[in-house]
């Protein structure tokens, strides 16, 4: 179980990860950017492993992500969920809000259209 939280590390990310099994995380107090970019560090740390992609997913859409860890979450080939995920961030940067609006992939591009994409006006 990994307790994500004010003052989560790295390392305890890292440990979590690297044991056997599901991971299984509880939210609890408020994150800071400071906290999201210690536990990206640390699923870095642990080799970014398949088991990571939901959490990744999460800190991708939470609004205190900064712009540093949102650029490095879309950088690469990362796995869909977190596309999507970063599609419904409101704080992402223009230039990562126009990659996902030009996605190869159908949900993605709908995610970040309904995000960021005109609105109807009734």
């Amino acid at each position: 179980m990994l307790r994500i939280g004010k003052g989560v590390s790295r390392a305890d990310v890292a440990r979590a990860l690297r044991r056997s099994g599901g991971l299984t995380v509880t939210y609890s107090d408020l994150l800071s950017a400071e906290d999201i970019r210690e536990a990206v560090a640390g699923v870095r740390v642990a080799g970014s492993p398949p088991a990571a992609g939901p959490l990744l997913a999460w800190l991708g859409s939470h609004p205190a992500t900064s712009e540093d860890v949102l650029r490095d979450l879309a950088a690469g080939t990362p796995p869909r969920e977190v596309l999507i995920a970063l599609a419904v961030n409101r704080r992402l940067p223009a230039d990562l809000r126009q990659a996902l609006l030009e996605s190869s992939d159908e949900d993605v591009r709908e995610h970040a259209q309904a995000t960021f994409g005109p609105r109807e006006v009734h």
